[in-house]
């Protein structure tokens, strides 16, 4: 995930007491995506210390640049950790300091936590309109599920018993893509929005666990099993914000099958009005 967000720009060199600052939001950015928000705050809080103004191209190093953007990441790192109204301070924050919606890396990210965190103000934890559905009976039996759900848990090693709520983002789509493959959109739908809730924004070629890639487009997966399931008002704000967040390259084989996603969910909505 975060390779590409970290990528540089080749520009002019700097000295190393200049960005001593870049030492913590570096290794913060590290922490989330290793899953440790908790001490990622901690090193974006040290970061915002010694640099507090926040900035696009921002030198770092000889011959590199990156956009400084601490602002979002503790809204990411705060939300990882279930602190959505942390998370929501800090991402109003990022919006009034203007830059993370300038930059090519925060922009998508901003943008989908936007819509991740501000999908409900009510109880602790945001309900965006896709995730508000009525529960239809899951397809496979307990135990072949169970069976499936394990085989994943041991793929990314992720200790049995662990609690729903601390698996990875990979685990929960790999298991979703495992699921809806099998029919079973109901459970499938259930772990594609825990991936969401963990990861929010997609991106073509996503690092998973180890050198695993995928291309995570969650919300094209979430749009899929509600059009199954016939809940079209669901299936219809997955796709608003799939197309939002340019979810899906022109280019990617999922392109046409989206496309479709779209019209039939608007033809079954006007149908019903």
């Amino acid at each position: 995930m975060l390779s590409t967000l970290l990528a540089v720009v080749l520009m002019a060199g700097t000295t190393v007491t200049d960005v001593s600052w870049y030492n913590h939001y570096d290794k913060a950015l590290r922490l989330i995506e290793q899953g440790n928000a908790t001490r990622a705050q901690v090193e974006l809080q040290s970061a915002l210390k010694l640099r507090e103004k926040e900035g696009l191209q921002v030198r770092t190093g000889s011959q590199q640049y990156i956009d400084y953007i601490p602002h979002l990441y503790l809204a990411i790192a705060h939300q990882m950790t279930g602190d959505v109204e942390g998370a929501r301070k800090e991402l109003a924050l990022a919006e009034d300091a203007g830059v993370a919606v300038r930059s090519d890396v925060g922009r998508s990210l901003l943008v989908a936590y936007q819509l991740l965190l501000r999908g409900s103000t009510a109880g602790r934890l945001a309900r965006p309109a896709y995730a508000v559905y009525s529960r239809k009976a899951p397809v496979l039996s307990e135990s072949d599920f169970n069976v499936l759900r394990a085989d994943i848990m041991e793929k990314f090693d992720v200790p049995a018993g662990t609690r729903s709520d601390r698996i990875p983002w990979y685990a929960n789509y790999e298991l979703g893509l495992e699921l809806e493959r099998k029919g079973d959109y109901p459970r499938a739908l259930t772990h594609f929005i825990d991936a969401v809730s963990r990861r929010p924004d997609p991106q073509p070629r996503a690092r998973m666990y180890g050198v695993w890639m995928i291309d995570y487009y969650p919300y094209f997966h979430i749009a899929r099993s509600h059009v199954r399931l016939a809940n079209w008002q669901g299936a219809k704000n997955a796709l608003q914000i799939s197309e939002k967040v340019g979810e899906i390259p022109m280019n990617a084989p999922e392109m046409n099958e989206y496309l479709s996603l779209q019209q039939e969910t608007e033809r079954r909505l006007s149908a019903e009005n």
